[in-house]
C-alpha cells in the first residue's frame, strides 16, 4: 500500500527545510510568491494532502460541529440532517453525526469523545428529560443548540417543532369523525415532546366535547415496532371503528401494518394520522394523513444559532473576554395535510 505523502518528502523532494514547506502550505508571509508555487505545485504533484487532524490538535480548534441524535435510522431526521449540513457547508464546517439511542450515560460518552475531537459547537437532541449532556457541554464551553426538544422550556438556545399546536391540529380533526375512541401513540413521556403532544391532545379533546381516557394513551412508543406491538394490542382488546394519533410517521408505519394484518380498512375501519410528514409515506397506499413540519428548515435554522455561538466565542476569544451567548427560543409552525388514512 502506497504510503501518505508528508511534508518531509516535499523538503527532501526540493531540499528546503520542513518549516519552509509548512508556511508555504500555510499562506505565511516570510515565502515568496516563487517559492510558494513550486512548493505548491511539488505538493499536488506527488498527492500530499493535509493532515486537518492533526492540524486542529495543535491550533485547538477545528471546523467540526457535532451532531447527536437519538437515532438517525428515523427518515425525519434525514432531512433536518440535511438543513444542518448544507448550512455548515456554506461556511466551510463539516458535520460529525452520532446516535445517543435515548440512553443518557451513552449521551456523555458521545460528548467527551466530541470534546477530544475539539468540536466547535454540538448540536443535540436531549436524551428524555435528562440534563447532564447539557451539563457537560457548558462544562467544557462548548456552545452547543438543542434541536426537536427542550429540557427546561426556559433555558438553553434550542430550536423545536410547536408540538402542542401538532397534537391539538392531530386531535382536532380526528374528533370529527365521532367515533368515541381516540388513542394516542406517544413518545417517551419524559420528553419535552411528548408532554406537549399529550397536553395538545387533551385539549382538543376537552374543547370538542370528547372525554379524556387515560388508558387511551399509549407512551414509550420509539418507532415503527413499537407502533406495530402498540396497535395489535389496541385491537386485541377494541374492536373499531376507533381513531388513532401517532406521535411520529415512524410509529404510525407499524400501526398501518397490524391494523392491514387484522384485515381492517383505513379510514373506514380505523382513522389515522401520524406527524412529520415522511415523503415516501406520500407515494404509498393508503397515503398518510398527517402533520407536515418543514425539516429542512428546522436543521438550518438550528445550525444558523450554532454558527452565531461559535463566531460569538472566537469574538470574545480574541478580545480575551467570556463569551456572551444570547439564548434563542424557537418553535416551527406545523400544519395539517389531509390524505387518505383520516
Amino acid at each position: 500500500m502506497k504510503r501518505a505523502a508528508r511534508l518531509k518528502d516535499i523538503a527532501e523532494g526540493l531540499h528546503v527545510s520542513i518549516t519552509t514547506v509548512s508556511k508555504a502550505l500555510n499562506n505565511h508571509p516570510d515565502i515568496s510568491p516563487q517559492r510558494k508555487k513550486q512548493i505548491l505545485d511539488y505538493a499536488n504533484g506527488i498527492g500530499y494532502v493535509p493532515n486537518q487532524v492533526a492540524k486542529s490538535f495543535r491550533q485547538r480548534k477545528t471546523k467540526l460541529i457535532g451532531i447527536v441524535l437519538g437515532d438517525n435510522a428515523n427518515p425525519f431526521n434525514a432531512r433536518m440532517i440535511r438543513g444542518i449540513e448544507e448550512t455548515f457547508a456554506a461556511v466551510g464546517y463539516r458535520c460529525v453525526l452520532m446516535n445517543s439511542h435515548e440512553d443518557a450515560e451513552r449521551e456523555k460518552m458521545l460528548i467527551n469523545e466530541l470534546r477530544g475531537l475539539n468540536v466547535a459547537g454540538v448540536l443535540l437532541t436531549p436524551v428524555s428529560g435528562d440534563r447532564s449532556g447539557c451539563d457537560l457541554l457548558r462544562q467544557y464551553d462548548i456552545p452547543y443548540v438543542l434541536v426537536k426538544r427542550y429540557i427546561e422550556k426556559d433555558q438553553d438556545t434550542y430550536v423545536v417543532i410547536d408540538d402542542y399546536k401538532a397534537a391539538y391540529l392531530s386531535a382536532e380533526y380526528l374528533c370529527g369523525y365521532g367515533n368515541e375512541k381516540i388513542y394516542f401513540l406517544n413518545f417517551l413521556e419524559k420528553t419535552s415532546s411528548a408532554r406537549l403532544r399529550l397536553a395538545g391532545y387533551q385539549q382538543a379533546l376537552q374543547d370538542n366535547g370528547v372525554r379524556y381516557d387515560p388508558a387511551c394513551v399509549v407512551s414509550g412508543c420509539v418507532n415503527q415496532a413499537d407502533g406495530y406491538e402498540a396497535m395489535k394490542q389496541i385491537l386485541e382488546e377494541n374492536k373499531p371503528p376507533f381513531s388513532v394519533m401517532c406521535y411520529s410517521d415512524y410509529i404510525a408505519i407499524g400501526a398501518i401494518c397490524a391494523i392491514q394484518e387484522r384485515g381492517y380498512s383505513l379510514p373506514y375501519d380505523v382513522a389515522l394520522i401520524g406527524n412529520d410528514d415522511i415523503e415516501i409515506l406520500s407515494f404509498v397506499k393508503p397515503r398518510l394523513t398527517t402533520i407536515g413540519v418543514p425539516k429542512l428548515r428546522l436543521g438550518a435554522r438550528s445550525a444558523e444559532l450554532l454558527y452565531g455561538m461559535i463566531t460569538e466565542k472566537e469574538k470574545a476569544e480574541r478580545g480575551g473576554v467570556e463569551p456572551h451567548y444570547t439564548c434563542a427560543r424557537e418553535f416551527v409552525k406545523p400544519s395539517l395535510i389531509i390524505r387518505e388514512t383520516s
